[in-house]
């Protein structure tokens, strides 16, 4: 009887299980595989990973009970930063594979139930990307689309506008020659970051979220976003200096001061 009621018991809480986890979204419950391209899987001896490489190993994935596959970058790149300095948005690398393997795996994906969830990467583009080359040209369109600055002047040499250090060492500012300017990177020199107070570079973001949903992307992870926005500039267009740390003396290190002003903006919450 004792062992007719535990197994009883054992049921009931098993089914209450499964029916709280029915009742979560799949991204609550599910497991995932990071992939990173790149050096996953080689589909055609060419010595770099690509997507055809990835869907060939989906069925795998699917037996081992992966539910969800998370994709390091792909797209069009001059791989600065491994993918993370993205020239084109809406456009495979060919070093990875055309937009008809994406679209393939894709289906492979769906035809197995895995859900397929893309590096999102909207604080900086690469200084390669079109949107850059034609602000750095001050098009009427895309002047505003990242952060620009003249800078100051002291003893009579250009310096940059105040104290900002980036992720990768050094300045986070770098002066542009062509527009006769300072621009922000919070990492790399070669990832400028977007404006993201203007709202034309919003919505530029929007539509990139909106062309890989159309193609059947399930989700996305969102890279650096806690850099997304800067302090707003005073009427004078300047920002402040970021107060020193204390917890290195080297004002060219990331540590060196507290990032009140490039991190964690109240507005990357809202």
């Amino acid at each position: 009887m004792v062992s007719r009621l535990v197994s009883v018991l054992i049921l009931l809480v098993f089914c209450g299980h499964e029916l709280a986890s029915a009742e979560k979204p799949w991204w609550q419950t599910a497991s995932f595989y990071q992939i990173y391209p790149r050096s996953f899987k080689d589909s055609d001896g060419d010595g770099v990973g690509d997507l055809n490489g990835v869907t060939s190993v989906l069925p795998y994935l699917k037996e081992i009970g992966i539910a969800a596959t998370w994709l390091s970058p792909f797209l069009e790149s001059p791989m600065a930063d491994f993918g993370y300095d993205i020239s084109n948005f809406t456009a495979v690398d060919p070093l990875f594979g055309t937009m008809e393997d994406f679209e393939r795996m894709v289906a492979k994906a769906k035809e197995l139930d895995i859900k397929i969830i893309l590096d999102f990467v909207p604080n900086h583009s690469s200084d390669e990307c079109d949107w850059f080359i034609r602000s750095a040209a001050r098009d009427p369109v895309y002047k505003d689309y990242y952060i620009w600055h003249p800078g100051k002047v002291v003893n009579g040499e250009r310096q940059p506008p105040n104290n900002w250090v980036s992720v990768f060492y050094g300045s986070a500012w770098e002066w542009h020659e062509g527009r006769q300017e300072y621009y922000l990177h919070q990492f790399d020199k070669k990832q400028p970051d977007f404006n993201f107070r203007n709202p034309v570079v919003r919505e530029a973001m929007n539509n990139v979220l909106r062309f890989w949903l159309d193609r059947g992307v399930d989700g996305f992870r969102i890279d650096a976003i806690y850099h997304a926005f800067e302090i707003e500039a005073d009427e004078n267009g300047d920002y402040p200096d970021e107060p020193v740390s204390g917890w290195s003396e080297d004002p060219q290190d990331y540590g060196y001061v507290r990032h009140i002003y490039t991190v964690d903006q109240w507005e990357t919450r809202t």
